[in-house]
């Protein structure tokens, strides 16, 4: 076998060691870098973004929207934010919303994966103060946008109420001033003006009627009186058909001539309003029942801290009353 002298043949050589550089690399390949990994909130919502972790900011703002009372919820992420707003006088409709960050200058629409944007917020938050244009998809126009954050609004119920007193109820209720009704049949959805709460449709919803407490189907809980006791959850008293997993007994008190029954131990999930689950959650549910009427109250994540409350005001209405 030959020997080379590098220092004879220096052209030579240096083809002999690349030629063998390649063959060592064709045989034992670099392993491929792994990707590097972002750090990003997987529970939030609206979902028209995908937030970074750091650093996190949340804003509760309140203002005007050309000449309209608004509220708005802001989450930011990194480079991310996402919120949504809705208007006062309107039914709190809200428009989700997701976009960039930057240095407090903002740029979000309503686009998601399943749809193009129709609309358009660009603004800067100075201070307490977001200012800026809203341009909606059907309009060319932009309305300016001045806001001022404040404290988070509150769902606890430490206000004003109001009595709710429809002569189409077989009863009447009252509720949190501030909070906004929206009537279907002998349904009613109770929300909070918390912009935040919106986006996780976190709600009390009422549904009333006369007689047994079925309501209208797939809405209420099925209930069944057994004995003493009454079902929830199945379709028979022994809890052996295909639905038994979910079957459970109320939590029976009495009050006067009212009997309350919580049938709300069951397992509580929280969803955005514009789809995706988030967790685990939790909720009230509860079905009052008082001089051949029923009332269910369904009370979800944080409003679910007035059900006790709304249902001390629930009183019958008499038949002339309901005319």
């Amino acid at each position: 076998m030959p020997v080379y002298d590098c220092r004879m043949r220096s052209i030579g050589c240096l083809g002999l060691l690349l030629i063998l550089a390649s063959s060592l690399s064709a045989q034992s390949p670099e392993p491929p870098k792994p990707a590097a990994r972002q750090n990003v909130q997987t529970g939030y919502c609206p979902q028209t973004r995908q937030l970074g972790a750091e650093p996190s900011q949340k804003f509760f703002l309140d203002g005007a929207i050309g000449k309209r009372h608004v509220r708005m919820f802001l989450d930011r992420g990194g480079s991310a934010v996402v919120g949504l707003f809705f208007y006062l006088s309107g039914d709190w409709t809200p428009t989700s919303l997701g976009g960039d960050w930057n240095n407090g200058n903002i740029e979000m629409s309503d686009a998601t994966e399943t749809h193009s944007a129709t609309g358009t917020l660009k603004a800067s938050l100075a201070g307490n103060r977001l200012t800026g244009t809203w341009t909606a998809g059907n309009s060319t126009q932009p309305e300016p946008v001045r806001l001022v954050a404040n404290p988070e609004p509150r769902c606890d119920g430490q206000e004003k109420w109001k009595r709710f007193d429809n002569p189409k109820w077989p009863v009447s209720f009252s509720y949190p001033e501030s909070w906004h009704i929206e009537q279907s049949g002998i349904s009613a959805t109770l929300t909070c003006p918390n912009p935040a709460n919106i986006a996780y449709q976190d709600q009390v919803t009422i549904y009333a009627g006369t007689g047994d407490p079925d309501g209208p189907p797939d809405e209420p809980t099925s209930l069944l009186k057994c004995g003493d006791t009454w079902r929830y959850g199945e379709s028979s008293c022994d809890c052996r058909g295909p639905d038994s997993l979910v079957c459970g007994t109320a939590k029976i008190t009495r009050k006067q001539s009212t009997t309350i029954l919580d049938v709300g131990e069951r397992e509580w999930r929280i969803y955005c309003r514009d789809g995706g689950y988030v967790a685990q959650g939790e909720g009230q549910d509860r079905i009052v029942l008082l001089h051949g009427n029923w009332v269910e109250i369904i009370g979800q994540a944080k409003s679910s801290d007035i059900v006790d409350r709304l249902i001390s005001t629930v009183t019958a209405r008499t038949s002339s009353q309901s005319q």
